[in-house]
């Protein structure tokens, strides 16, 4: 009933009480009647309105027909199964011959692959003023890629959290976001911070006072730059630790890889300190006076084995963008003028951002030989199944968009591919983008599997990706959050990024 009509039907019983002030038993008895009824034709009134008060419709099911569910976690393939979803969660996995429901969208995925929803470990959304347009262009390009959770290692806070917002409202689209809000870096030598969306950390006592406001504007975890000093990282580890919150990112440049894994650094990106410290010369390195050539030649089985041990027994997990690193150590030999995804690139970001990119890369990269740099890189990928093979937990990332036409969504896939190309089985590759990311979030119980209770965050691929993990790039349906994006909705999402980066300026 609405407030107005509580509010006449106050005064109404009021004024009937007041008219029908009882002189006797005659009056008591007439005055109860009246009041039943009075109360009668109320409870009429509101019964009757009922049905006019605006209900939210019951969620259509979805049901999965004849499909083959794989969860890379316990390396499971179930042929022939449907997987019935009702909101935001996965209701029943089930043989396709026991569940019917006429109420339900049916899809039938004869010949097709169901994968849990895939996440980037390491992007960047909003970025300062680098990367204009990220809303429409970003956030959509992961899903329209079966990216359904990313975690954001470095960005602008209130914008990303307004944007997770919006996402679970269903107001724009988007993944999942696990957000670390700026990074904690220090100041270069002309005195100014390299990357924008960071905190200038210049004490202990500063990186003390960095970790405690972030927490306090609710951020998930801490991720930590280059340029931090060895004793101001040290005591952002320690109070990240203090806080509850976990601590990740680079190998700052004065600091060991075995001092960030024993200070607790929950991951390590982009294979930071690891060929330092399997270095004979890693003291030159922490001094800032080591090179490619020297970094190759002195590597030593024996402090490799060493820090192996120690990244398996903390458990120090990797996230190594091979695709950030194959497209950095080869800039110069590619052709950025010729990029199939190129439609989706604002113009800012091409002839901007990553233009101030490849001009500080450059000089660097051409001092090294390309010989040189192919065995670098070669050596990146024999040192990832190393790592693997001895038990070192690893998940997919690719520093999209900073990284030079790594594309956001897209670039995953050619993640998952360098993994393989690395020596990881195809199951392997996809744990790395699904279970892997669950279990480092500590989030199981709700993500990384196709499960009776797990949110409804779902690939459907035409091709089968164990064959080839390439096939994850054949998706045809994205289901995030229980909200179902068939093949057409995922084709009119790349028309509409398409628009918006041309209006950006393209």
């Amino acid at each position: 009933m609405a407030r107005s009509q509580q509010v006449r039907s106050s005064k109404q019983r009021t004024l009937m009480h007041k008219k029908l002030e009882p002189s006797g038993p005659i009056g008591v008895a007439m005055a109860r009647r009246v009041f039943v009824q009075s109360w009668i034709v109320t409870c009429i009134f509101v019964l009757l309105a009922l049905p006019s008060i605006a209900q939210e419709p019951a969620p259509v099911p979805i049901l999965i027909t004849h499909v083959t569910v794989i969860n890379p976690g316990t390396s499971s393939v179930q042929a022939n199964r449907t997987v019935q979803i009702v909101g935001d969660r996965i209701i029943s996995v089930t043989s396709s011959k026991e569940l019917r429901n006429r109420k339900a969208r049916v899809i039938d995925a004869t010949g097709q692959y169901l994968i849990p929803g895939l996440w980037d470990m390491h992007v960047h959304s909003a970025f300062g003023d680098w990367f204009p347009g990220g809303r429409d262009i970003i956030l959509p390009l992961f899903i329209a890629n079966g990216i359904t959770g990313v975690r954001d290692m470095g960005g602008d806070a209130p914008v990303l959290m307004a944007w997770r917002k919006q996402i679970a409202a269903g107001q724009i689209i988007g993944p999942r976001m696990i957000i670390s809000g700026p990074m904690l870096d220090g100041y270069l030598p002309n005195g100014k911070l390299r990357f924008p969306s960071s905190i200038a950390i210049t004490t202990p006592a500063s990186a003390v006072e960095a970790v405690d406001s972030l927490k306090q504007q609710g951020v998930d975890f801490i991720k930590v730059q280059s340029v931090i000093s060895h004793d101001a990282y040290l005591a952002a580890a320690a109070e990240a630790r203090k806080q509850g919150l976990p601590i990740v990112g680079h190998v700052p440049d004065k600091v060991r890889i075995a001092e960030v894994s024993q200070a607790g650094q929950k991951s390590i990106e982009h294979l930071m300190g690891i060929f330092e410290a399997c270095s004979t010369e890693e003291d030159k390195f922490i001094k800032g006076e080591g090179n490619l050539k020297l970094l190759l030649s002195t590597q030593d089985p024996k402090r490799c084995d060493s820090i192996t041990r120690l990244l398996v027994k903390n458990q120090t997990w990797q996230v190594p963008t091979l695709a950030w690193q194959r497209g950095g150590t080869f800039l110069d030999q590619r052709d950025l003028k010729h990029q199939p995804l190129d439609k989706y690139v604002p113009a800012y970001w091409r002839d901007v951002t990553w233009r101030r990119f490849t001009d500080e890369m450059m000089p660097d990269l051409v001092r090294d030989p390309l010989p040189l740099r192919q065995e670098y890189f070669a050596d990146n990928l024999k040192m990832v199944g190393a790592l693997h093979r001895a038990g070192v937990p690893f998940m997919a990332g690719t520093d999209t968009a900073p990284g030079v036409y790594v594309m956001p969504g897209f670039s995953l896939h050619d993640e998952l591919a360098n993994l393989v190309e690395a020596g990881f089985t195809p199951m392997e590759s996809l744990q790395t983008a699904t279970s892997n990311p669950a279990k480092f979030l500590g989030l199981q119980a709700t993500f990384g599997s196709v499960a009776p209770g797990k949110n409804a965050d779902l690939v459907l691929l035409s091709a089968n990706p164990l064959d080839n993990i390439r096939n994850t790039q054949k998706i045809s349906a994205v289901i995030a959050n229980g909200r179902l994006f068939d093949r057409a909705a995922l084709d009119e999402i790349l028309k509409q990024v398409e628009s918006a980066a041309s209006a950006q300026g393209h």
